[in-house]
């Protein structure tokens, strides 16, 4: 395999290495792949990317026109996949018209938490689809905090805020010094319930 970079060598005339000349190799436009991949932005996006071979291509177009239909544009469609059910078949949440050589889009979706697919394709003038290629299949996390608790990590809302305190939480903005004092002035008590026994020893280290 190539390596890309700076490279070193064995200069002969005094035994040192000697740079050699980074070398700059470009990346192809194209993998000699046929296929549509999906991945998650956010809870709200989407971004796909694909590569259509030519010879692909052009055998849809000449089934398309062996039915006696005529191409009108190529499609990208966007499946909402329930759970359990295969891509084929699934409601088609939105479509785009791909012009101008695109291979690749951004697509907003309205619900998180769900799964989606993308196919992409020709479409003739009867609105009938011929796919090209299907991408993988993708779930868009749930947006805002995630309602599943762990027991083992629980803690009531009282030791919850002195933690907070304890990491600065109620000291934004003030100096480590008054931070120090501020801690000295906490009743031990604070620290003495639903604490591990010498988590807190001296205040001196905030």
């Amino acid at each position: 395999m190539p390596s890309c970079g700076y490279n070193e060598s064995m200069d002969s005339s005094n035994g040192k290495r000697a740079p050699r000349q980074s070398v700059s190799l470009p990346i192809p436009e194209c993998w000699g792949d046929n296929k549509i991949v999906l991945m998650v932005r956010d809870p709200w996006m989407l971004y796909a990317y694909w590569e259509i071979q030519a010879d692909v291509e052009n055998r849809v177009i000449k089934e398309i026109e062996k039915k006696g239909l005529v191409v009108s544009k190529s499609v990208l469609k966007v499946r909402d996949v329930m759970d359990g059910s295969a891509v084929e078949g699934s409601p088609v949440f939105s479509s785009f018209d791909l012009k101008n050589y695109a291979n690749s889009w951004y697509i907003q979706i309205e619900n998180s938490g769900k799964k989606w697919a993308v196919d992409i394709g020709i479409e003739s003038t009867t609105g009938e689809f011929f796919l090209l290629a299907r991408s993988n299949i993708v779930k868009a996390p749930f947006y805002g905090v995630s309602g599943i608790y762990d027991e083992e990590w629980m803690c009531s809302e009282e030791l919850y805020y002195k933690m907070f305190a304890i990491s600065g939480g109620y000291g934004i903005g003030t100096s480590s010094l008054e931070m120090r004092e501020t801690m000295k002035r906490r009743p031990k008590s604070w620290f003495s319930s639903g604490m591990s026994s010498g988590m807190i020893e001296d205040t001196s280290s905030f």
